[in-house]
């Protein structure tokens, strides 16, 4: 488990700044994107084992980002 990595997408910041301390803890390599545009360029780039997505943020969604990866798969 330790050294995997991970990308945290969420608009908010304090949500982010605990789910990073928390996956850092536990041994996780973590990535954070704010935004929609961001995360798909940093899911490209640096293709993360796990995403955890919110559903509702600036840009594109949650829901299109889905259906990107899928369709990058």
């Amino acid at each position: 488990m330790a050294g995997q990595r991970i990308l945290v997408v969420d608009d908010d910041k304090e949500v982010v700044r605990l789910m990073r301390a928390y996956l850092e803890r536990a041994g996780f390599v973590v990535s954070v994107a704010y935004e929609g545009e961001t995360a798909v360029h940093t899911l490209r780039r640096e293709k993360p084992d796990l995403l955890l997505l919110d559903l509702m943020l600036p840009g594109l969604d949650g829901l299109a980002i889905t259906r990107l990866v899928r369709s990058d798969a």
